[in-house]
């Protein structure tokens, strides 16, 4: 607990270095069900867990299409092979479900593991966004050609690159790009990973993890970028999001009634998902509140549950943009799943 404490003090003092962007709402996550534990400890799909039996499932994307119902896009791999593997076994499956929350039902696998008619090996880290009255999911392959089988783990993290498949309506199919969207060039190396994408102003607008260039060792950097088409070119800038730490696994949107861009990400070696915003989506400061959520969940029954592992944020929103859900993939003991939040604003007797 001192540890987190400190962890916590020393991101608030970076943040505190910014300048914050003052104003707008302030919004908390509603306590879970002790109920929502069991079914997680359990491996069972449940209203706020995304499981299945014999599947390790981890990033998870949500969107609300015209037939009322939220479509779930989720990384999962055989539960045999172990939580390593989603580097080299994953897929991407799509669930559907009648409330935010879920449970979500399996329907099919979107993309696949393999494929054989393109570039890319693997697909994890789905991003699902509205456009243009399709539907795009962008998602990391190792593009691994000209390489000899059995190349080692580190050959395979340094092939990672990003896609996107576009389809007309939730269930498919979808068309994957003929070649990677974003490779790694300009300020980030070797991977081009954890996209994040919005639709806004007739223009795409992604966040990518890359590792620095200016680093002589591994340094995970945030960089963002636009494009007039799903499938690039992204023209991303050279500033890094949020320089002071590293960060990951970002998520974006854009509030209308605030208008501004919107990101939450895993700062690295802190206990909490930190908030950004922005007025036009390239300059990101720290939020008046810059701490979205802690990484652990305050349950109904008045006790806090503390799982080992909690990334990979997605942020659902209304219609306007403004927050509804938020969910994370969690890691705890030798469970994995992903878990849906309900996030609530912050009542105005309750701001400090």
């Amino acid at each position: 607990m001192i540890r987190h404490q400190v962890q916590l003090l020393g991101l608030l003092a970076c943040l505190s270095g910014s300048t914050l962007l003052a104003g707008g709402p302030r919004y908390e996550i509603e306590p879970l069900d002790s109920s929502v534990r069991d079914a997680f400890r359990a491996g069972r799909a449940a209203p706020h867990i995304l499981a299945e039996p014999g599947w390790l499932v981890w990033c998870n994307s949500v969107i609300r299409w015209t037939d009322g119902k939220y479509h779930a896009y989720y990384a999962r791999w055989p539960v045999e092979t172990k939580h390593a593997a989603w580097l080299t076994h994953c897929e991407i499956a799509h669930g559907v479900a009648d409330k935010p929350e879920g449970p979500f039902a399996y329907q099919s696998t979107v993309i696949a593991n393999a494929n054989p008619d393109g570039w890319g090996v693997n697909a994890h880290n789905p991003y699902a966004v509205i456009a243009e009255g399709k539907i795009g999911l962008y998602y990391i392959a190792n593009d691994l050609r000209g390489k000899p089988p059995g190349v080692p783990r580190s050959v395979i993290r340094n092939s990672q690159v990003t896609g996107v498949a576009i389809a007309d309506n939730p269930a498919g199919p979808f068309r994957r790009s003929a070649q990677p969207v974003v490779v790694p060039h300009g300020r980030f190396k070797t991977i081009a990973v954890n996209p994040a994408v919005i639709y806004h102003g007739g223009k795409y607008v992604m966040i990518i993890k890359g590792d620095d260039v200016t680093k002589e060792k591994t340094h995970r950097i945030q960089l963002v970028g636009q494009s007039d088409r799903p499938d690039g070119p992204f023209a991303f800038l050279d500033q890094p999001v949020y320089a002071k730490r590293q960060t990951e696994d970002a998520c974006l949107w854009y509030d209308q009634t605030t208008q501004r861009f919107n990101m939450v990400c895993h700062v690295m070696g802190a206990p909490v998902l930190a908030w950004f915003l922005s007025d036009d989506g390239d300059r990101w400061r720290a939020a008046e509140q810059p701490v979205f959520m802690k990484k652990e969940f305050v349950m109904t029954d008045g006790t806090v549950w503390k799982p080992a592992r909690v990334e990979r944020p997605f942020v659902l929103t209304d219609e306007l943009g403004r927050p509804q859900m938020i969910y994370v993939a969690i890691l705890d003991g030798d469970q994995q799943a992903n878990i849906a939040l309900r996030i609530t604003p912050v009542k105005e007797d309750k701001k400090p």
